[in-house]
């Protein structure tokens, strides 16, 4: 059960009402349109129209006339060329695409990609001196903007460097022959949120001349890297993951099916999944980006790469089983770093964590995990000896870079973006960099005890998740930043057949209307939360999702994803009224005008305790207490809101039931204690102090 607020966004109701008469929509399609800011028919036909989208032309970027030129001649002289390429999807993808390109074109070609623990991220002085003699040009993807020394060093002994990069530039750009960033302050390109592959791809298009044939070939690649990478899912990254998607289902790369069957995406040799953008995100990326984190990245480039069935199938098997690895290491440090914030962090509005014990290659999941837990920007460092090597992950609204940036003189290096970066630090310099960055951060985050927001783009009705309904949603697609999958809620939803998954880890169960106007139920899934949620079959629940089609066996059905879901105060203001009236009598020496029937008798108590005695058979339930209320009148127990808050918290004082609250205190967590003497009621302190406001003593 969640503690975070669910805010719901509010919706223009007349420019949803206009978009769905002028579109012909489902009224759910024009509500999520309406708040995606669209306001007018056109304008949603020209969203939804993706093969449309235009592709910039790439000599917008700056510099990539000279790089251009640079690779052509290349490519006519048949030069030693080295991509250095960077050890995540981004890379591997920005890699694997221009080093067959460029062996295709006749290019003597080898890449290198640095080993994520003994040669960190960025290049590398000692890799480069030993290329000197053998190789012409280094064409950097997805690294390389800050590599100051290193471009000059290249220069110095010969070597023409070519960077392409997407990751924030500093003040000073490395000497290179060109670089190609669309960040870099000079840079005119009209869109900046390209991935480190997306720049490889303008790159070819523009040596190659022809964007329909680089399409043709690598839209699949390339939306696999910029999907990975978490870049904005607008302009033409939206065209990008578009061409790309509708290619991966129909691929034909050995590697990539390979991963796909034993990703279990095909299954005896039909495709069971729909590849969507989160398919890509939460199936194959992770499997692709575990080459990196606990192996060697140049495996997942082979993988893709290769054109053997026999190797291609190998290698995705291997790199299943390093991603299972993967997720076994990462949730032990995920646990490890919960405990050192609990013990070492509090008020931080900035989490600075370190351990000798984690493994550097999954650090970064484990930022990412606390921050989205959190709302808080995090680094977690693993020390080397006497350097600290970091990953950190920020929050919508606030630079990681800039952070990082301010608290300079302390690091060795840093790079990255505005959400994501790597750095290194001496180990005794910790304290100082997090008391720092903690000083600058607190001028723009505030820490508190109050309830993240859990944000819901609109409420719905059982009757709207439909097959037809998810379709139309789907037509949204490609989701990711800035054009998210829709988070929905319904409420007042019975929950039943609660099943455990993968060990005890997730959990899935059915849903259906509360009030039984629907035979049908919908399946709904849980990850990352066990099957024991606190919550019996026929609990009347809310829950908040994102709904998709599951694909078994030719038979396709509505799904849930449940991102939270809490016991339902089914009575809307009669529950608002009944908490008020509580606390009033609880906290109020003047409650004259609160009616006395909200005071509990001892047969109330009775009645309440003989319940709670049959009801709660575990160790402990969570109940809603509007919904104790309404189950107490079937047996034709009437009492109010308040009388029940008041009983439990009597016999929480008086030992025999323990008692925590939720949900703004409307839904209450009982445990039955056991009695070990007799116990007078009339003599409960709180119950005498209630009775003595109303005069009833």
């Amino acid at each position: 059960m969640t503690e975070r607020k669910w805010v719901i966004q509010e919706t223009d109701e007349q420019n949803a009402e206009r978009l769905q008469q002028e579109l012909g929509v489902f009224p759910l399609t024009a509500k999520l349109l309406s708040n995606r800011g669209f306001d007018s028919a056109d304008k949603v036909r020209e969203f939804l129209n993706k093969d449309q989208i235009p592709l910039h032309d790439p000599f917008l970027l700056k510099d990539m006339d000279k790089a251009v030129a640079r690779v052509r001649q290349a490519i006519k002289n048949k030069e030693h060329v080295c991509i250095y390429g960077d050890y995540d999807v981004d890379g591997v993808t920005s890699t694997m695409m221009l080093y067959t390109y460029l062996t295709e074109c006749g290019v003597k070609c080898e890449y290198f990609i640095p080993d994520r623990i003994s040669e960190g991220y960025g290049l590398s002085l000692p890799v480069i001196q030993r290329m000197v003699g053998s190789v012409d040009m280094i064409i950097t993807v997805d690294t390389g903007i800050t590599a100051i020394e290193e471009a000059r060093y290249a220069k110095e002994q010969g070597i023409d460097m070519v960077i392409t990069d997407h990751h924030s530039c500093r003040e000073t750009l490395p000497d290179a022959y060109a670089a190609v960033n669309p960040h870099r302050d000079d840079c005119a390109y009209p869109f900046k949120n390209l991935a480190g592959v997306g720049v490889v791809f303008k790159l070819l298009c523009a040596v190659d001349g022809n964007t329909d044939r680089i399409c043709e070939r690598y839209s699949d690649i390339v939306a696999l890297g910029t999907i990975a990478d978490v870049m904005p899912i607008v302009d033409e990254n939206r065209r990008i993951a578009s061409m790309g998607l509708k290619k991966l289902e129909t691929v034909r790369s050995p590697g990539i099916l390979a991963l796909m069957r034993h990703a279990g995406i095909i299954k005896r040799g039909h495709q069971v999944k729909k590849i969507t953008s989160s398919t890509v995100g939460y199936v194959l990326a992770p499997r692709i980006n575990a080459a990196g984190r606990i192996g060697t990245a140049s495996r997942a480039v082979e993988l893709l790469a290769t054109q053997d069935e026999v190797v291609a199938d190998r290698i995705a098997f291997e790199l299943c089983e390093i991603n299972k690895q993967r997720q076994e290491t990462e949730q032990e440090i995920y646990e490890q770093a919960l405990k050192q914030i609990h013990d070492e962090c509090a008020g931080d509005c900035f989490f600075v964590l370190a351990s000798d014990g984690w493994h550097q290659g999954v650090i970064g999941v484990v930022a990412s995990k606390i921050a989205e837990k959190f709302s808080a920007p995090c680094i977690l460092f693993s020390f080397d000896g006497d350097v600290a090597k970091g990953s950190g992950r920020s929050i919508k609204g606030f630079s990681l870079m800039d952070a990082l940036a301010s608290c300079g003189d302390l690091l060795t290096e840093y790079g990255g973006h505005e959400l994501a970066a790597g750095l290194s630090i001496e180990r005794s310099k910790i304290e100082e960099f997090r008391k720092r960055i903690n000083e600058y951060a607190s001028q723009f985050l505030t820490r508190s005890d109050t309830a993240l927001p859990l944000e819901i783009e609109c409420r719905v009705d059982f009757s709207d998740i439909t097959m037809k309904g998810i379709e139309e949603m789907q037509t949204m697609e490609p989701f990711g930043l800035q054009n998210p999958q829709p988070v929905l809620m319904m409420r007042h939803v019975a929950i039943s057949d609660i099943v455990p998954l993968s060990e005890g880890k997730h959990c899935k169960f059915k849903l259906r209307p509360a009030d039984k106007r629907f035979s049908t139920e919908i399946n709904a899934i849980y990850f990352s939360v066990p099957a024991d949620l606190h919550l019996c079959e026929g609990n009347i629940v809310d829950v908040v999702f994102t709904a998709d089609i599951n694909e078994y066996m030719g038979i396709r059905s509505p799904q849930l994803t449940v991102k939270a879901i809490r016991l339902s105060d089914m009575d809307g203001d009669d529950t608002t009224d009944g908490e008020e009236t509580y606390r009033r009598l609880i906290d109020e020496d003047d409650v004259s005008d609160v009616s006395k029937d909200d005071v509990p008798t001892l047969n109330d108590f009775r009645n309440i305790y003989k319940f709670l005695k049959r009801d709660v058979l575990e160790s402990s339930k969570q109940m809603a207490v509007a919904a104790t209320c309404r189950a107490l009148e079937q047996e034709d127990i009437h009492v109010t809101y308040c009388k029940v808050k008041i009983v439990f918290d009597v016999l929480k004082d008086e030992g025999l039931i323990d008692c925590k609250y939720s949900n703004e205190g409307k839904v209450a967590e009982i445990s039955i204690l056991p009695v070990g003497k007799k116990v007078n009621l009339d003599q409960s302190p709180l119950l005498r102090r209630i009775r003595e406001k109303h005069k009833l003593i």
